[in-house]
């Protein structure tokens, strides 16, 4: 009789894997089918049954992470990798599943050490850059400024084609207003992507920024000129009130004056809201070609929009006083002054100027 039983418990055994393989195999068929809901549901029949089956814990958590569902997808991932680890192996898709849906969920110091495990275990070949890419992500979220240059780097050179990391890096270095080494990490970027905006536009600023930066005429104005070929790529590629600005003011930077005029009104008309910015390069254009009643009616706009602003109230004083328009001259004057803390020595010259000529009737 106790054999029986024996013989009995056994076949009962062989029954419910068969259960449970069948459970699987549909579960699999599912999955690959792009039917992850029900997938997740037959998954979940099989670690009823059999809790410590890393494999189906893993495509609960694969599945819920190709439904963009990010949260729950985290826990079952997790207990496959446990599972894995006890079995004395490594699942580099799971660490790869968990460090994106952490960083999906912005939580950057959880994904961080995923893809630390990963570039560890990795080859150091092209399929690994985008762990060090991410890598480098979350380190830059995480104020990590220097581990994440190296982490972006490393991704460079293991895939110089990939615009996405140049990209990063010359963000990271373009806010620490470290210009230079933007230019070149940009410059880098775009011969692996001639056609990545972002890039252009992002290269352009560098180079504009750098340019004003630099005492040196000859080297700024090189650096202006290659803004303008950027800039215009870049308007080549996509034109709109964006790359319109940015090629107008990559032109007056170069000092290209009747070439910034029209860029820059084409700007304000592609434009739903002009902002004072570019009202004031508008007008700054035109004052430099001397079309003084636009340069007046742009520089106007920008004091309208962002009233105290010492540029505009000074380039607008000095037109008006080109225009004869002394009162008016002398009142933007005054105004400039103010801004300035009542300390600018070359706008109280210009208020000692043309003061004599308001009271003139």
């Amino acid at each position: 009789m106790k054999k029986f039983h024996l013989i009995a418990l056994f076949a009962l055994c062989v029954m419910c894997r068969q259960v449970a393989l069948a459970d699987w195999e549909k579960a699999v068929s599912l999955y690959k089918q792009g039917q992850y809901r029900p997938a997740i549901t037959e998954f979940e029949q099989v670690v009823a049954e059999f809790p410590d089956h890393s494999d189906s814990w893993k495509f609960i958590g694969l599945a819920y992470y190709q439904l963009k569902d990010y949260a729950p997808c985290v826990s079952p991932l997790e207990k496959a990798l446990a599972l894995k680890q006890k079995e004395g192996k490594t699942d580099t898709d799971i660490l790869q599943a968990l460090g994106r849906a952490e960083i999906a969920l912005l939580r950057y110091d959880r994904a961080a050490p995923r893809f630390e495990t990963l570039t560890r275990l990795s080859a150091k070949d092209k399929s690994a850059a985008v762990n060090y890419y991410l890598l480098g992500v979350c380190y830059a979220q995480l104020n990590r400024a220097a581990d994440s240059d190296v982490a972006f780097r490393q991704a460079t050179k293991l895939d110089p084609n990939d615009g996405d990391t140049w990209y990063y890096l010359g963000t990271q270095q373009f806010r620490a207003g470290r210009f230079t080494e933007a230019i070149t990490t940009l410059r880098s970027g775009v011969t692996a992507q001639p056609k990545n905006l972002e890039m252009l536009g992002l290269l352009a600023e560098s180079l504009l920024r750098q340019a004003a930066s630099l005492t040196d005429e000859r080297k700024a104005q090189t650096l202006n000129e290659e803004a303008v070929q950027h800039a215009t790529d870049l308007r080549a590629l996509r034109e709109d009130a964006a790359s319109l600005e940015l090629q107008g003011r990559a032109f007056l930077a170069a000092k290209k004056y009747t070439n910034a005029e029209m860029t820059l009104e084409r700007a304000i008309s592609a434009s739903t809201k002009p902002t004072a910015s570019l009202f004031f390069a508008t007008g700054f254009a035109h004052a430099q070609s001397k079309a003084w009643p636009r340069a007046a009616e742009m520089l106007a706009n920008a004091d309208r929009l962002q009233p105290g602003d010492f540029n505009t109230l000074y380039y607008l004083g000095y037109v008006f006083e080109n225009q004869r328009k002394y009162a008016q001259a002398l009142d933007a004057y005054n105004r400039a002054f103010e801004a300035s803390g009542r300390s600018n020595t070359d706008v109280k010259n210009s208020i000692d100027r043309v003061t004599p000529l308001a009271r003139t009737p």
